[in-house]
């Protein structure tokens, strides 16, 4: 009778060996298709996002939405709906341009961590857990302008007074950032400064930075709809996002 002969211990370290180095071949291949899958879902984001405030923009006699920022509270009128306390402010679903969208549209698929927003994050308003902000340079917040001049790209309400900022005042739009992605940690992947992470839905050129989490560079979406990867740099110069340069 034919007795099937066993694997030896050698043979069978030998094919342990081999897995172990198709494995190693093939992981850095897998990842950086992951890497390239996420990045292209957060470009078509940005394109849906970039398409939903400019309908906003048509339905609204050419005026963009408001600022969402942290500093100057809730308006019915921001572009998101960020802040978490359910009790005082109303779901990010119901956001004015989510009309035209879906609110998981928000959130970059490669911005997986949560725990530095939730650690800055200061009551009643809670973190903000998405990864793109609307330009908003703001009313007077830049010296040699008039301090009553809402610069954009986002409308203002501050106390009871309004300064809307309307579509006729961005110049070249298809060279103007008007929602950029920004770092959600501070690990040099994703944060090129070491600056705190994102925190409202305000993007302030020149203090708060893209991220570089797409190899070095960033998502971004410009005033005349259409969005692509620039490198993290590239918000840094004011020209490429201040609306009326």
């Amino acid at each position: 009778m034919y007795l099937r002969r066993a694997f030896t211990l050698i043979e069978l370290l030998v094919v342990i060996a081999v897995i172990a180095i198709l494995a190693a071949l093939l992981l850095p291949a897998l990842s950086a298709a992951k890497r390239k899958a996420g990045q292209t879902a957060c470009l078509n984001n940005q394109r849906q996002l970039a398409s939903a405030v400019l309908m906003y923009v048509d339905d609204n006699g050419g005026t963009f939405p408001g600022i969402a920022s942290q500093h100057l509270g809730f308006d019915p009128e921001d572009w998101i709906y960020w802040r978490t306390n359910a009790a005082l402010y109303p779901a990010v679903q119901k956001s004015p341009i989510l009309t035209q969208t879906a609110a998981s549209v928000f959130r970059c698929p490669l911005d997986t961590s949560d725990a530095y927003r939730i650690a800055q994050s200061s009551p009643p308003d809670g973190p903000y857990l998405y990864s793109y902000s609307m330009t908003g340079y703001g009313v007077g917040a830049y010296s040699g302008y008039d301090p009553t001049l809402n610069l954009g790209m986002t409308s203002v309400v501050s106390g009871t007074t309004a300064y809307p900022f309307k579509q006729a005042g961005v110049r070249s739009p298809t060279l103007k950032i008007m929602l950029a992605e920004e770092p959600a940690t501070t690990a040099k992947s994703d944060n090129p400064t070491g600056a705190g992470v994102i925190n409202d839905g305000r993007w302030q050129p020149g203090q708060d930075p893209l991220t570089c989490r797409h190899g070095g560079r960033a998502d971004v979406a410009f005033a005349d709809g259409h969005a692509e990867a620039v490198p993290w740099q590239f918000g840094n110069n004011l020209t490429n996002s201040m609306p009326g340069l």
